[in-house]
């Protein structure tokens, strides 16, 4: 009789790596005979010998360690593990079965807080919110003075599935107070949290605009401390605001009398003011930037940097004054031309003087600087799938690429 030994219940992280494990014991070989693995009553993956087949939805992503066969090792390696590969799965070696469950989940960005209103001179709302949670978190809220907070929760979903989620609660606010939020995985049984003080006098008769600025205060100082999880709604409304100035730009001021030139004048200058806002990365989230530095990319004219298929890396090219360039970083042995699929094999800046500063999408999409960048930082996060470029001299956020990088990526300057 052949015994399979597998754990009943396992655990896995979403977009990660997970082993199923399944041991024949008695230290029987099974190289000679088939491995099978099914979920939910569906054959996804065989093996026999050195030959494994994965079957729909899992090629590419399932695998059996066949140097660990002959050991009677036969667990299934799951890549990229997606929502839908959670459920029931079946290892089968010759007569022998065993069922085990996998649950998948993922932990969410250190919460992030948001001064939402003012009340009354000691009423204030504040939001907790996290992005990249899956299932739904547990939220909860305590004070350091023990008063009771009766939160509110909103939730949406994200990108792959995963959720974004907002927990607000209305609070009495005293000089000293300290509010923390936490957010706690119930499958992975992991949590994170992030705690507020308030600190400013607030006597009875206070004006509601100074508790304004000292709540303001504290949570531009704990922003800066978690600035790199910013929302995706952040940059979509860059990308807005780079729309709009790009119409106001256009407009046609010969059309108008002089008072509607002055309005649109002023309209686009404000627009132009406030996409360069947005865009400032504070001192704190530059030197963290900065600290990702690689030595061994010096990019010149014509040239293409060291290969990378995982970790953060920044590194910054020197454009000057020239009225045309292309940089960024690209599938390894992929020549970027312009007939080079920009969907899933480049992504980079350009410069052209009658295009402009574009990214390279399917549809170029229009960036306008505050001014023209003369040296390009990069920062490449692999396992995130992003690629942030920034004016280095000024410190401004240009554009994010979301990508799923597959394979190594080389920096690359034209």
């Amino acid at each position: 009789d052949i015994t399979l030994q597998t754990e009943s219940e396992v655990l896995g992280t979403l977009l990660g790596k997970v082993t199923l494990g399944c041991q024949i014991l008695g230290g029987k070989s099974a190289m000679s005979s088939t491995v099978s693995w099914q979920k939910d009553g569906q054959l996804i993956y065989t093996q026999l010998g050195n030959k494994g087949t994965a079957h729909s939805g899992y090629e590419g992503r399932a695998s059996v360690d066949s140097t660990k066969l002959a050991s009677g090792d036969i667990s299934l390696i799951l890549s990229n593990a997606t929502i839908t590969d959670k459920g029931t799965y079946t290892c089968q070696f010759e007569s022998a079965k065993k069922n085990m469950e996998l649950k998948l989940g993922h932990l969410g960005s250190r919460p992030v807080f948001v001064m939402k209103k003012i009340s009354s001179p000691r009423s204030l709302t504040l939001s907790c919110n996290s992005e990249g949670w899956y299932p739904r978190p547990t939220i909860s809220w305590t004070a350091s003075n023990g008063q009771t907070l009766h939160p509110e929760f909103q939730q949406e979903t994200g990108p792959r599935g995963m959720l974004q989620v907002q927990s607000k609660v209305t609070l009495t606010a005293e000089e000293g107070l300290k509010v923390s939020c936490r957010m706690n995985n119930p499958t992975l049984g992991a949590e994170t949290q992030e705690t507020l003080k308030i600190s400013g006098e607030f006597p009875p008769d206070v004006s509601p605009w100074l508790i304004a600025f000292w709540v303001v205060f504290f949570l531009i100082v704990i922003a800066a401390a978690v600035a790199f999880y910013f929302f995706k709604k952040k940059r979509d409304a860059i990308k807005e605001k780079e729309r709009q100035a790009k119409e106001a730009e256009r407009q046609p001021l010969l059309e108008h009398s002089e008072t509607d030139k002055k309005n649109v004048k002023e309209d686009y200058e404000k627009l132009k003011k406030e996409l360069s806002d947005a865009r400032l990365v504070n001192d704190s989230e530059w030197k963290r930037i900065q600290s990702k530095k690689v030595a061994n990319v010096s990019l010149t004219k014509n040239s293409v940097g060291p290969e990378f298929s995982d970790g953060n890396r920044y590194w910054e090219v020197d454009v000057g004054d020239r009225k045309e360039w292309k940089a960024g970083v690209k599938k390894k042995d992929v020549a970027v031309n312009k007939d080079t699929n920009t969907n899933d094999s480049v992504w980079a800046l350009s410069c052209g003087e009658t295009s402009g500063y574009c990214a390279l999408l399917p549809t170029p999409f229009p960036i306008t600087p505050a001014e023209p960048p003369k040296k390009l930082g990069c920062l490449l996060d692999y396992k995130e799938g992003q690629l942030t470029f920034y004016d280095a001299e000024r410190k401004h956020r240009l554009y994010t690429f979301d990508a799923k990088f597959e394979g190594p990526v080389q920096p690359f300057y034209q």
